[in-house]
């Protein structure tokens, strides 16, 4: 059961009843199981405005106390999913990254998981909570302006915490990097609605500029990319990323560099001892209950057993990293020549789509007809067999599309005998 809070108030009131009667008092006290039920208790109390106001000036101005208005402009800084993940990358960046690898997928439309991790200086486990709170900073000395503006006041984390139904570090310590789950909820924050389309890339000289394509999370990786060409940043389905981590570093592994690991709590203890970087973890076991184990209480990742499978056989697609001479999209501008009185452009591949795994909606590509067609002799084949076990098919089979999943709904009952 969740714990109960008490509260007591040391104050005076005056407030009167419904027939008009002055009612005063000098305490109150509260058992509450949440923070829903404080605010509801403080409203009715008619004090909840002073806990967020430092000084009434009249004629209906305030002014505000330094942690709501921290509060409300962190609401402000964060207006969609692109947003989160400049911050998040900002962050990284100033811890000393120089690999970032992002698992993403979104659900039915609502919500958009993310698993953002790294291999910067990480964050010590006193920490792990206090990073989320306002003014929290690494940056003692003073803040820096990038592209983006002004960075260092400690408020990218706090203003993500606020937006978003759940971020949390799923595993860090000094010097390991860091793994931060997201859950997004997308009528509260929105993204743009391609999340497929990649911008072209014109090379002028040293010149770089982006152009076509909307301001998509992938565009977003991709001009953090320009401002930091030494980070490698690797975008795809979290199962990519667990594959991706574990296969660069096999060839380290065959040097006898990184042991493997059967048992969970060997893993744990050669991880602490030796400082091992999160983006390591996935390289040191080839058993599929501990690569298991690891997908879920390192990186918080919901992956099927046959992922997993999938991830030890190396059966799934590697990720390249989004460097600008790699992306199959660039052009190059190449400048006038001696004969030349015109510049010309060079299209070294085509205009593409990047299709994460999780996100292809291949059920899509089958009509509803193809399905019932599917699905009618499966029904007839469950009456047939129902007769045995004296069950029936109640009415006809339904289902739903869910990305690349086709469900089946069926739904018996009995038969009398």
């Amino acid at each position: 059961m969740p714990e109960t809070l008490l509260i007591k108030l040391k104050l005076k009131w005056n407030i009167r009843d419904r027939s008009g009667l002055l009612l005063s008092g000098r305490a109150a006290q509260l058992n509450t199981q949440n923070s829903s039920d404080i605010s509801k208790f403080l409203e009715q109390l008619n004090i909840k405005d002073s806990l967020s106001v430092e000084e009434d000036l009249g004629n209906g101005y305030v002014r505000l106390k330094i942690s709501e208005a921290e509060r409300r402009q962190a609401l402000q800084d964060i207006n969609c999913v692109e947003d989160i993940f400049v911050e998040l990358l900002r962050n990284s960046r100033d811890a000393g990254s120089k690999n970032i690898f992002i698992g993403t997928k979104k659900i039915e439309d609502k919500a958009r998981i993310i698993h953002f991790i790294d291999d910067g200086n990480g964050v010590p486990d006193t920490l792990k909570d206090l990073i989320f709170e306002a003014r929290v900073t690494s940056k003692l000395e003073n803040g820096m302006k990038d592209p983006y503006g002004f960075h260092g006041r400690g408020m990218a984390l706090f203003s993500i915490k606020l937006n978003t139904k759940d971020i949390k570090i799923t595993f860090s310590g000094k010097s390991m990097g860091a793994s931060f789950f997201l859950d997004i909820d997308l009528d509260d924050v929105p993204e743009k609605k391609d999340q497929s389309i990649v911008p072209q890339i014109i090379k002028m000289d040293k010149d770089i500029n982006i152009i076509g394509g909307v301001n998509n999370i992938i565009r977003t990786i991709i001009e953090f990319q320009i401002q930091n060409r030494d980070m490698n940043f690797y975008y795809g389905a979290p199962t990519q990323v667990l594959s991706t981590m574990r296969e660069k570093l096999k060839t380290r592994r065959s040097q006898n560099y990184y042991p493997t690991f059967k048992n969970w709590e060997k893993l744990m203890d050669f991880i602490s001892q030796n400082e091992i970087k999160v983006t390591e973890i996935p390289v040191l076991t080839d058993s599929y209950s501990l690569m298991g184990e690891i997908a879920e209480k390192i990186f918080n990742m919901n992956i099927s057993r046959r992922g997993i499978q999938r991830i030890i056989y190396n059966e799934v697609k590697l990720l390249e990293p989004l460097k600008l001479d790699l992306l199959d999209n660039a052009i190059t501008y190449e400048g006038p020549g001696k004969d030349e009185t015109d510049g010309s452009v060079k299209i070294d591949k085509k205009d593409f789509k990047l299709k994460l795994f999780d996100e292809a909606r291949l059920s899509s590509r089958f009509k509803d007809d193809e399905i019932k067609g599917i699905i009618k002799p499966l029904e007839e084949k469950f009456n047939q067999l129902g007769k045995k076990y004296f069950l029936s098919v109640n009415k006809n089979i339904e289902f739903k599309r869910s990305n690349n999943t086709i469900k089946v709904i069926i739904e018996f009952s009995d038969k009398e005998k």
